[in-house]
């Protein structure tokens, strides 16, 4: 045995019952002497009193009578008084039985009271443990499976924005007749890079949601191609401005397929939400320490806030908050704003 290894404890509750009983013991034997002393004291005074003398058998006779009399009623005291202590335990013992049954059924909501100090009381204690514990376990699977669903629902929504594109752009070149080689290529090279980010998206969708991180030393670089794109996707529908020379130089970690996210939803509710007769503003700059990204629309008059499901939306709340920034939103004047701030900026490493 290993001296790490620490000796049971006594068993309290056997201590306990032990006690009880004896104690239930001692109180029957001094109710069974009080009441054979105290009836043959009253027998004696009453046959003095009437004068009857009794001969030394009757004597013994009448003493033996007293003393069965005495013995049955402080048996049965024993009994009546000993369960009535035993049933507390039982009684209690039964509490727990029903947190058992409780815990099969799992109707986690049941707690046992805990009383005393012996083994009933650990007994209590480990049951409430185990409802304790099992009603965590199913908060979190909960909690786990609205996670996994809400993630399939905005990486489902995320696909759709490259892949429209893709359609868009194919279903372009398809309605030229003789398209110059130099478009070819380019919308080539554009309907690939849209098809490897819905092969990033998908990925990550198979991968429950992980990030792969990357060191960008050319932060101000990377918004700006970022811009372009966006600008890219909106520029035959929309008027286009896009602002980046007040995009610090920065450095830092970021999974760039999240950035990418991020503007693809701001182009997609610019597409389905935004009036095609104003002009549509997209602005990169800092504010404080912090990347901030800034996008102005018009809203379509036929379109209200209650046909947008919110689901891009919440997207960029997410990643924005991953790297310790907010997203702020105004509608004012049929004038949509959008504010975006991410982590805080690093000079890039020289």
């Amino acid at each position: 045995m290993l001296s790490s290894e620490k000796k049971k404890p006594p068993k309290k509750l056997s201590r306990e019952i032990m006690g009880r009983l004896l104690i239930t013991a001692a109180t029957a034997l001094f109710f069974f002497g009080f009441l054979y002393l105290t009836a043959d004291s009253i027998a004696v005074t009453y046959y003095l009193e009437k004068g009857i003398v009794l001969t030394e058998g009757q004597l013994l006779t009448l003493q033996a009578w007293i003393r069965s009399i005495s013995l049955l009623t402080a048996v049965l005291f024993f009994l009546a008084l000993f369960l009535f202590l035993l049933g507390q335990k039982m009684a209690y013992l039964q509490e727990m039985i029903q947190g058992v049954e409780a815990l099969r059924t799992h109707r986690l909501d049941f707690v046992i009271p805990v009383e005393g100090d012996d083994e009933l009381t650990e007994l209590a204690e480990s049951i409430n443990f185990l409802s304790e514990t099992e009603r965590r376990l199913r908060q979190r699977e909960t909690e786990l499976q609205e996670k996994k669903e809400r993630l399939m629902r905005e990486l489902s929504h995320d696909i759709r924005t490259p892949l429209t594109a893709i359609l868009a752009y194919s279903d372009y070149m398809g309605q030229k007749e003789r398209p110059e080689q130099e478009e070819i290529q380019e919308y080539i090279a554009l309907m690939q890079r849209k098809a490897r980010q819905i092969k990033a998206l998908t990925d990550r969708l198979l991968d429950s949601g992980s990030r792969q991180l990357e060191c960008i030393e050319d932060g101000r670089l990377l918004m700006e191609q970022l811009a372009g794109e966006w600008e890219e996707t909106l520029e035959e529908m929309f008027s286009c401005s896009v602002e980046t020379k007040d995009c610090p130089q920065f450095s830092g970690m970021f999974d760039i397929q999240e950035l990418r996210r991020i503007f693809d939803n701001l182009a997609s509710n610019v597409e389905k939400y935004a009036d095609r007769e104003q002009p549509v503003e997209l602005r990169i700059d800092s504010m404080g320490h912090r990347l901030r990204i800034l996008q102005k629309n018009g809203i379509e008059k036929q379109r209200t806030a209650a046909e947008s499901n919110q689901i891009g939306l919440e997207s960029i709340r997410q990643i924005a908050a991953f790297y310790g920034g907010a997203v702020s939103v105004s509608m004012a004047e049929e004038v949509f704003w959008i504010q975006i701030t991410l982590s805080e900026i690093q000079e890039p490493h020289l």
